[in-house]
């Protein structure tokens, strides 16, 4: 069976390297990227099972993500999570309806993490 691929985007260089070694360690397939251009190319190239997206890029760049993936035939119906920090969950509403399917607030704990996405991939048995 072929691992599921998740393709992390953000620019929290520690955040993105937990979630990698957390979902690798889980069996997944990651692929970090911290460039948007880059990350919305990689995205339609390899059309992951899911993209996990930090939603602290700046300017607006991580809203601009989701929207381009959206709009893109190829990837509008790839899942993607958001990455938050503690103080925005509250936006958490706002954010699923602008096209996440779940967020995710840092700190990562690891068990909730890989919980999460195997919910969202239909693989919590």
């Amino acid at each position: 069976m072929e691992k599921k691929r998740i393709v992390v985007i953000g620019n929290h260089w520690e955040t993105q390297m937990m979630a990698t070694c957390v979902l690798e360690g889980a069996g997944y397939d990651t692929i970090t990227l911290f460039d948007r251009r880059a990350a919305l190319r990689a995205v339609q190239d390899i059309r992951p099972d899911l993209v996990l997206l930090d939603m602290a890029l700046p300017k607006l760049k991580s809203w601009q993500i989701i929207r381009s993936l959206r709009q893109d035939r190829r990837t509008k119906n790839v899942p993607i999570m958001g990455i938050v920090a503690e103080h925005e969950r509250g936006e958490a509403a706002a954010m699923a309806r602008g096209g996440l399917v779940d967020v995710f607030s840092r700190p990562i704990d690891n068990r909730s993490l890989v919980r999460r996405v195997r919910r969202i991939l239909r693989e919590d048995g």
